[in-house]
């Protein structure tokens, strides 16, 4: 008798005990992609149990927030492919209807080409942010001065701004090296400047700077545009976001340059700043490590 009291007693206490456990199981095989929303009960105890459903409460909310992300940034990509690729198909249907001239072809593929070159940049600038996501970006990393970098770049946007009637404007830069990618430097800046350009109202000024301090290099890009607020400079750099004053001045791109240049600067183990104020313009500041400090090695 007292051995089956004893058995009773522990087979009640060991259910009892395992309970939350079933319940933790119950509720997790419930839990799939679109069903992120659930979370484990939490009894309050503060037991192991309770931290155990925290911790998983909490790595869920992670997977919740990434695929939620997943979801827009595909949705979003899908959108900025299916404007072009609709322009390029009804073109070329309204050419097929009848029998046109050469000079009518001839029309239709250059602006055909047009389209494409879109959807090129759309998909390179993807595949770069997708390659810098799960940190596949590859460097060839050799000793770049920013300052001859910026100068270059700023000569060969001087064309765009004077037809966009912005006064781009740069000094003397001292010489500044970095360990970089070449390549994607210049895709980095070039998207900066090229974002200043294109959102600042004729007859502004977009002034590039670069010098070193605290052991980086630091260029600044300040333009004279609508600029934003401090809700939107969370935002920024997210893709596909544009500030509601660059999207009422400006509504060609698709929103990638920026968030491609912030990717490029964090994997030169850099930074990007922003500091903005409605009606005021824009000042983006990146910072990288200078060739031979401390931060560069990292």
């Amino acid at each position: 008798i007292t051995l089956m009291l004893s058995g009773g007693g522990g087979w009640l206490l060991a259910g009892r005990a395992l309970r939350p456990i079933d319940s933790m199981t119950r509720t997790a095989n419930r839990i799939s992609a679109e069903h992120l929303s659930q979370r484990l009960g939490v009894s309050g105890s503060d037991d192991e149990l309770d931290r155990l459903a925290k911790t998983i409460n909490d790595m869920l909310d992670r997977i919740d927030s990434a695929v939620q992300e997943m979801r827009r940034f595909s949705a979003d990509a899908s959108h900025e492919l299916q404007t072009p690729l609709t322009i390029l198909k009804g073109e070329i249907e309204v050419a097929l209807l009848k029998q046109r001239s050469p000079s009518e072809y001839e029309q239709v593929l250059h602006s055909s080409l047009e389209e494409i070159d879109r959807i090129n940049k759309l998909v390179e600038g993807l595949l770069l942010l997708a390659r810098a996501d799960v940190g596949a970006l590859k460097l060839d990393l050799q000793p770049v001065d920013m300052a001859q970098l910026c100068r270059h770049l700023c000569d060969q946007l001087q064309p765009l701004a004077r037809q966009e009637e912005i006064e781009l404007r740069y000094g003397d830069f001292n010489s500044v090296v970095i360990d970089g990618d070449d390549l994607q430097l210049q895709r980095m800046l070039t998207n900066l400047i090229d974002n200043g350009i294109k959102y600042t109202p004729a007859g502004g000024q977009v002034d590039v700077s670069v010098e070193k301090g605290d052991g980086e290099a630091v260029i600044r890009v300040q333009d004279s545009g609508p600029g934003f607020g401090a809700e939107d400079a969370d935002k920024i750099f997210d893709r596909f976001h544009r500030a509601p004053q660059a999207r009422q001045q400006h509504n060609k791109g698709p929103g990638l340059g920026l968030s491609i240049a912030r990717s490029i600067a964090l994997a030169h183990h850099g930074k990007i700043e922003v500091e903005s104020v409605p009606g005021s313009g824009s000042i983006f500041s990146v910072r990288i490590p200078c060739l031979g400090s401390a931060e560069s090695g990292a």
